[in-house]
């Protein structure tokens, strides 16, 4: 019978690929992650793998452990988790992507802390392909997301509208115009959040969708330092409208409104779906389908949601 460490290795063989890079993540040495897949292929006289030249496939045999080892290990931590908070307050652990952690991570923790004060929340926030991968690794419960969930391993459900807009400086060429059109977009310098942003993967999907060539000039994990260069007049930028709508307000940035495009997305509340759900994880969701019915935030100003 496998070992819970055992069933962890293999896990970490079958998402990263290689021996050699499973045996990095968990600290130990390559020997140890050969002989421990080696064992289990013993155990269970099947292949789990195929070797191929550069990296590991996993057999439909693989697949079945894989799911199942999954399972186990998640209800072993969630086993763990509340044994040792038996008697104090019940632990949630909340991912979110960078967006959503600057314009409503705090409003929800809030409201949870009032509602149901013997939660104790501990929030993560980071960009879209980390927090993928502590989701996948079941080192978060929950997560909200502004970007493209592929993996399967993850229940994604729409929850909360939000769109994205196009902004330039007061002296930018964009700013005296009522509008413009997709194809002035061609060329443009750009200001874009780092390689991993939902926002910046749903934008550049956008851009290749329409062929439309850009450059990008600035990469930034700061919401505040993209659109400190944006009002500097060092290119454009594409944001939250939520993001953004106070400095527009100010008059700092200003929201260019593109011909006949809309960029709506909505905001994914996101888990493994080998996760027990927990009263928490429930009592959280409930605050946030609370604000949602697909759920538009009241803006403040009534922009129309454009590129």
């Amino acid at each position: 019978m496998a070992t819970l460490k055992q069933l962890k290795i293999f896990i970490a063989v079958a998402e990263y690929k290689k021996m050699s890079e499973a045996a990095k993540k968990l600290y130990i040495s390559q020997p140890t992650v050969s002989q421990v897949i080696s064992d289990l292929e013993d155990e269970y006289e099947t292949q789990l793998f195929n070797r191929l030249s550069k990296k590991l496939e996993i057999t439909p045999s693989g697949l079945i452990l894989l799911n199942n080892a999954k399972e186990i290990v998640s209800i072993h931590q969630k086993l763990e988790q509340t044994m040792k908070t038996i008697n104090s307050q019940r632990p949630l652990r909340i991912g979110a992507t960078v967006t959503i952690g600057n314009i409503l991570m705090a409003t929800l923790v809030e409201k949870l802390n009032q509602q149901h004060p013997d939660i104790d929340a501990t929030v993560y926030v980071d960009n879209t392909k980390i927090i993928e991968q502590k989701i996948l690794h079941n080192e978060l419960d929950l997560a909200l997301i502004e970007g493209i969930i592929t993996r399967q391993e993850i229940t994604a459900q729409p929850v909360i509208e939000d769109c994205m807009c196009l902004i330039c400086g007061n002296k930018h060429p964009f700013a005296s115009k009522p509008a413009v059109c997709i194809e002035d977009l061609r060329h443009q310098n750009f200001i874009l959040r780092e390689k991993g942003s939902g926002t910046r993967a749903i934008f550049e999907n956008y851009m290749l969708t329409h062929q439309i060539p850009y450059a990008v000039k600035w990469e930034c994990t700061s919401r505040c330092a993209i659109i400190d260069a944006v009002r500097h007049n060092l290119g454009l930028s594409v944001l939250s409208k939520q993001c953004v709508i106070e400095y527009a307000e100010k008059g700092d940035v200003i929201i260019c409104q593109v011909e006949n495009i809309s960029m709506k997305r909505f905001f994914h509340l996101c888990r493994n779906r080998f996760h027990p759900i927990t009263s928490q994880m429930k009592d959280f969701t409930d605050i946030v389908m609370s604000i949602s019915n697909y759920g538009s935030r009241p803006s403040r100003q009534r922009d129309s949601c454009e590129l």
